[in-house]
């Protein structure tokens, strides 16, 4: 199927969708329940993920209590993805409507949703898929984090770059150093860097500034890109028009730290253009938090279409 187009939809909205199925994960964060509880009168097939090795502190005993109580099947992820087969195969018509809350989601979950449909050059019809994503109230990062690597998220076949330069598309975080070490790691030609504004909080943008400010400093206003965190089309355009002028003279290394909807959108541009390479800094993980859910959330909608 063919990604036909992304929509941004207003918070006020986020119920009107008759889903098909609905997919979330468990968690253990007080927000991992939200979207579900937004949902509660909602019929159909309704699926929990669990990990295989899940954090099981803080809200996780109230959160699978209240899946099982809502009617969820608690399917549990024994290796690094799903089997996406075995949730999304028994789905027909020509309107298929996916709800996925990616709240509590690993990139490479969401990310093996949007690919199923993509590659499913079999299938005809439409398919919407809802993504909804809760923010978290902020949370103060303790201590430093060192970065050990720079990981590649899909580990696909790229062709080489051909002597190409080297442009980072770097999405900034609220942690100090962070991504100053990326920056030194890959010693890129071109750099342009991504934050979100406004954030779900201002402290959020004020971390971004005071623990990124000398890589901020040294690249040129025009490339540094604020976008609304509230607005995933808009992240999705904005991206697109960085991006497709540097095509042809760079090979580009997009990494996508900040809100989880910059992934989500970071997801879909690769698909449209997957000589973009994905990659992640691997680093010690900080101690878990619980993360309390901030405002209204994110919604997304992603149509897919056959190419009949």
């Amino acid at each position: 199927m063919e990604l036909s187009s992304i929509q941004h939809i207003d918070s006020s909205q986020i119920a009107d969708f008759k889903a098909d199925i609905f997919i979330t994960t468990v968690g253990f964060e007080t927000r991992s329940t939200t979207v579900a509880r937004m949902f509660e009168r909602i019929s159909c097939k309704k699926i929990a993920l669990e990990k295989r090795n899940c954090i099981k502190e803080f809200s996780y005993l109230e959160n699978i209590s209240y899946f099982g109580e809502q009617g969820f099947e608690i399917f549990r992820v024994e290796s690094e993805v799903p089997d996406v087969d075995a949730i999304l195969n028994t789905l027909t018509g020509e309107q298929i409507n996916v709800l996925i809350d990616c709240t509590s989601m690993s990139p490479n979950w969401y990310y093996e949703f949007f690919r199923w449909f993509y590659e499913n050059q079999d299938r005809d019809g439409r398919v919407c898929m809802r993504i909804v994503y809760t923010m978290a109230s902020y949370v103060r990062q303790p201590g430093s984090h060192k970065v050990k690597e720079i990981s590649e998220f899909l580990h696909e076949e790229i062709k080489p770059a051909n002597g190409k330069k080297t442009a980072l598309v770097l999405g900034l975080g609220q942690e100090n150093n962070i991504s100053e070490s990326i920056y030194k790691i890959i010693n890129p030609d071109l750099l342009y860097l991504f934050y979100a504004d406004p954030p779900v909080e201002k402290r959020f943008v004020e971390k971004v500034f005071v623990n990124n400010h000398k890589l901020i400093n040294s690249v040129p206003i025009r490339n540094l890109v604020a976008y609304p965190i509230r607005n995933g089309q808009a992240i999705y355009q904005s991206l697109i028009d960085t991006i497709l002028p540097l095509r042809d003279e760079y090979s580009i290394v997009l990494i996508p730290q900040g809100p989880k909807i910059f992934s989500v959108v970071t997801m879909l541009v690769h698909m449209g253009y997957p000589d973009i390479k994905i990659s992640y800094p691997v680093f010690k993980k900080p101690p878990a938090a619980d993360r309390l859910p901030k405002d209204e959330p994110v919604v997304l909608d992603i149509l897919f279409e056959g190419e009949d």
